[in-house]
């Protein structure tokens, strides 16, 4: 699906794929967990650019994986060292989760400018990811943030994009996903990060193939969400590559049900998938 209204000529920008670790936690049960050696074999013979995940020293052996650090920061004494760990790992860029979901907004304003200064500091790119249980909960909430930021620092506040969270928030029907979640304007603007896993309105995890292995429904109905999404993002005007994170968790926090299939089968596929969906899109 492509959005009403732009027809400009698709870039050439490239879009690297970053295989989260959450997708193998505890796979393929608690008692047979995979080693860390065999998780990073896993991505590297997915054919993943790069890993995203927490610091863990194991991650000095992902070979020619490039590294997308994820922290969870509350309070300023925190930002220091996980900036630290990040740059000790050779981290690309770091993602932040930013407080609580009742984290008051002058706190959160200061933090992210504390958060602004350390990156500085590293020499390392930050983006404040949207999710649930944090203080970008909701578009409203994150609209905030970016506007205190800007009136703190002067600048864009650096986003990365998990739709998932505002369209179980919002009870989005399908054929409004794209339509509803590129507003406001603000938040998509200059967005080079994002996080995508399946969504529908009611669930922020939906399973990519059935019991059969084929597509599920509500698979194929977001698929239409990410091809409007990479259709925007060709045909901005910036060249900046655009990371994604194919991102469906298999446990610890356990986003999906019982129900669900394989989650190693489902990332494979949504992997796969979303690079044929940014290839159409040029």
């Amino acid at each position: 699906m492509i959005p009403a209204g732009t027809a400009a000529t698709p870039s050439a920008r490239s879009m690297l794929l970053f295989g989260s670790l959450w997708s193998l936690r505890h796979y393929p049960t608690t008692s047979r967990e995979w080693s860390w050696r065999r998780k990073l074999a896993a991505m590297r013979a997915e054919g993943f650019d790069g890993v995203f995940a927490p610091a863990h020293p194991a991650l000095h052996d992902r070979g020619p994986l490039r590294y997308w650090a994820a922290t969870s920061l509350g309070v300023a004494a925190e930002v220091a060292p996980a900036f630290a760990a990040a740059k000790e790992l050779g981290a690309l860029t770091v993602n932040v989760q930013l407080g609580d979901y009742d984290s008051p907004l002058a706190e959160m304003v200061k933090l992210a400018s504390r958060v602004r200064a350390v990156a500085r500091d590293f020499d390392l790119p930050f983006t404040i990811e949207t999710h649930r249980d944090t203080c970008t909960e909701t578009p409203e909430a994150t609209f905030a943030l970016i506007q205190g930021y800007r009136r703190k620092t002067g600048e864009a506040l650096p986003l990365c994009l998990d739709h998932s969270h505002f369209a179980v928030i919002r009870h989005l029907k399908p054929d409004t996903f794209w339509e509803r979640l590129r507003e406001p304007a603000e938040l998509l603007a200059d967005c080079t990060r994002f996080h995508l896993r399946p969504f529908n309105g009611h669930h922020c995890q939906i399973p990519v193939l059935s019991a059969t292995g084929r597509r599920t429904p509500e698979y194929r109905d977001w698929q239409n969400y990410a091809a409007a999404l990479f259709h925007h993002l060709r045909t901005e005007p910036s060249a900046d590559p655009v990371f994604v994170v194919p991102e469906l968790g298999h446990d610890n926090p356990a986003y999906g049900l019982s129900c669900f299939g394989d989650t190693w089968h489902d990332v494979q596929t949504l992997t796969r998938d979303l690079r044929r969906l940014w290839r159409s899109s040029s």
